[in-house]
């Protein structure tokens, strides 16, 4: 295998392993939100603080209320880490290798980057369109996972893309200790 494939293997699963990571932090954040007593704080910045964005945001001088501070997790194309861009790079990657994997897979990695760059705008509007717009990429991510998994053979291809997500699950996973 050539290093070019692994290298975009590995990083095509580790973005798609971020935008789901980044979507179901989301999602769980906002369903603490909504199950905190009247009068508690709990701030949308720990967010920032989990994907380790705090020196774009401070940088970009963006505001952290609830509304600027999704538009930057999950549409935000100057953002690397916004699950838009992270799945924008998930595609190209895999535009790049193509002839490895099998056609279905570039189709739903495709459908999905078309899906996300449709209803990022939407996700950004009100909770209840958020949570089905990121359900949905969940969703699609899971099945471009199982369809990797079924109808690859695992060789050394195979493992390049379960070192990808392995280390972006672990990275977040620290990130999240971390913060918290």
């Amino acid at each position: 295998m050539l290093s070019r494939v692994a290298e975009s293997l590995y990083w095509m699963t580790r973005y798609l392993e971020r935008a789901e990571n980044t979507a179901r932090l989301i999602n769980s954040t906002t369903q603490v939100q909504l199950d905190l007593p009247k009068g508690a704080r709990f701030g949308w910045d720990v967010l920032i603080r989990v994907a380790g964005l705090d020196g774009l945001v401070d940088e970009r001088g963006l505001t952290l209320d609830e509304k600027g501070i999704m538009a930057f997790l999950i549409e935000d194309e100057a953002n690397p880490s916004s699950i838009l861009s992270s799945i924008q790079y998930a595609r190209e990657n895999t535009r790049t290798f193509r002839e490895v994997l099998p056609m279905e897979i570039w189709e739903r990695i495709n459908g999905l980057y078309l899906y996300i760059r449709d209803s990022a705008r939407r996700a950004t509007r009100s909770r209840s369109e958020r949570y089905e717009v990121l359900n949905g990429v969940i969703e699609r991510r899971q099945s471009i996972v199982g369809l990797l998994v079924g109808s690859m053979s695992h060789d050394i291809a195979y493992q390049f893309l379960k070192l990808g997500r392995n280390l972006e699950r672990a990275d977040m996973t620290t990130r999240i200790v971390d913060v918290n």
